[in-house]
């Protein structure tokens, strides 16, 4: 990637990271305590709520701006995380975080459809649905009632 359009891509992660603080100072200040009646409460908790999760992904997105800008200084902006192989240009301009190239985003995504456990949340970091039993089989008893096995 030539220089040109490495600092195009530096000066569009800069003024992210600029965008994306201001807005969480923003959200941040929505985060006040108020008073009122259980209905007014309740709204403000669904509202601080909304604005948590909304400080979360952002803070998640600086990350990613971080992470690129880093590439950017370290000569790796634009290389595929798994293969090493140049992400593709229209790729980059379409989602500028971008850590993988298409072939690769494809293939981990057809993995991922066949895991139904272990996700985790990429703002928080969290495990869920780790409980899932693995059925053995499924069948229906004289009563036409569906009845599992499982290997517990």
């Amino acid at each position: 990637m030539d220089s040109k359009l490495l600092a195009q891509f530096e000066n569009l992660f800069l003024e992210l990271k600029k965008n994306t603080l201001n807005e969480m100072k923003l959200e941040d200040k929505n985060l006040n305590l108020e008073k009122g009646d259980e209905v007014d409460l309740s709204l403000v908790d669904q509202e601080r709520a909304m604005n948590l999760k909304l400080l979360g992904r952002q803070s998640f997105l600086l990350k990613k701006i971080d992470g690129a800008l880093f590439k950017i200084k370290n000569g790796t902006f634009g290389l595929c995380d798994e293969c090493d192989g140049e992400i593709e240009i229209t790729r980059l301009r379409a989602r500028p975080v971008a850590t993988q190239c298409i072939s690769c985003k494809e293939e981990g995504e057809r993995s991922e459809g066949q895991i139904h456990y272990d996700k985790r949340s990429h703002t928080h970091g969290r495990t869920f649905a780790s409980n899932v039993i693995p059925l053995r089989a499924s069948s229906l008893n004289e009563d036409n009632v569906i009845t599992m096995n499982s290997d517990i």
